[in-house]
């Protein structure tokens, strides 16, 4: 059996520990004004969005599903039950709440209550949300469809 040739195995080894360490430190944003331009076009086309109900509304509409979903649950006296599908979004159609506020009532009829007599009632329900904040600011239901 032949011995391991361990100092050219280490001379490998520091030679790509070398080659990621130059890559990591020496290598990144050649032209750093590129990166301030991007960044405010990026700004410009979210401020445009944040104009524009249904861009705004639609950017957010996941995120605003997920977190108005356990709130809205809550409003139930007795069980609950989404009817909605797997691919349908929870709340699909939207309003402004405050414009200037960024902030936007979200409303659905995704949902069945079960009344005091066992009966699964229709609802329909509304999310006032703050996208920029991320935070569910109330939520109602009534009986009924959209």
């Amino acid at each position: 059996m032949g011995k391991k040739n361990y100092a050219a195995e280490n001379l490998v080894w520091g030679a790509i520990l070398l080659a990621g360490a130059y890559w990591y430190f020496f290598t990144g944003d050649e032209e750093p004004t590129q990166n301030a331009a991007a960044k405010a076009a990026t700004e410009r086309e979210d401020a445009a969005c944040a104009a524009d109900l249904d861009c705004w509304a639609s950017k957010w509409q996941v995120r605003a599903g997920r977190d108005c979903q356990e709130p809205i649950q809550r409003l139930a006296k007795n069980d609950f039950e989404w009817t909605d599908g797997w691919a349908e979004p929870k709340l699909p159609r939207a309003l402004w709440l405050n414009q200037n506020q960024k902030t936007v009532t979200y409303v659905g009829d995704k949902i069945k209550f079960q009344n005091g007599f066992g009966t699964w009632v229709i609802h329909t329900y509304e999310c006032d949300y703050d996208p920029t904040t991320h935070t569910v600011l109330s939520v109602r239901a009534s009986p009924g469809q959209l």
